[in-house]
């Protein structure tokens, strides 16, 4: 975890951002700059336009605000703040569960009511919403979402660029690869490829990736 007392700094900052806010808010925190182009231009205060959180590495420490639309994007921006020492330590609600055993990565955001069971893995820029289960010895790739409600069982290991929709449930022992969507409600009951779309239970494989609206 980062141990630096430089300003922190969202990039991007619409409504994911004001959620991520709040949780520094009762945590006596808050974001002392923005890096998003629709704020600079309505006159945000502190707010610059989106490119130039790459111009102070040195001065700030950044959590990536982008939401599940940008997953592969905010993977670009996540891999370049960690490479430039630029990654703020994890923002967890106090009100989540996490195990003493459970190894967060800085960039990563956990909400209120999530539980992170023991031997636990979450990676850069994930976010884990309002009261996901991630079951003991489960891995999360970076930049994956995990939506309200969605329940890891143990030993499950999630890919970079993931998103799982409200309700998912995982199964067992299951492996979901890279830039995976699946879909709410659905309940994973074998491996998931790379690149794939699912949805439904029992699951489905769809020949067409979801878009996210």
């Amino acid at each position: 975890m980062s141990q630096s007392n430089r300003p922190l700094a969202a990039i991007g900052f619409g409504e994911l951002g004001a959620q991520i806010e709040l949780i520094l808010k009762s945590k006596n925190k808050k974001f002392h700059y923005y890096f998003d182009d629709l704020k600079n231009e309505n006159g945000f205060p502190n707010t610059f336009p989106f490119k130039d959180y790459s111009n102070h590495f040195q001065e700030m420490e950044y959590i990536c605000c982008l939401g599940y639309k940008n997953l592969e994007l905010k993977t670009k921006i996540i891999t370049s703040l960690s490479d430039n020492g630029s990654l703020a330590e994890p923002i967890i609600s106090s009100s989540a569960f996490v195990s003493e055993s459970a190894d967060i990565f800085n960039g990563a955001v956990v909400y209120p009511g999530a539980n992170i069971d023991k031997g636990v893995v979450i990676n850069p820029g994930v976010l884990v919403n309002n009261s996901a289960v991630v079951s003991h010895d489960s891995t999360i790739g970076m930049s994956s979402y995990l939506s309200p409600g969605v329940v890891l069982s143990g030993n499950v290991n999630i890919g970079k660029n993931c998103f799982l929709g409200t309700g998912v449930t995982v199964s067992n022992n299951i492996t979901i690869g890279n830039n995976c969507v699946i879909g709410i409600g659905s309940v994973i009951t074998q491996d998931v490829p790379d690149n794939s779309s699912v949805i439904g239970n029992p699951m489905k494989f769809l020949r067409k990736k979801i878009i996210l609206n």
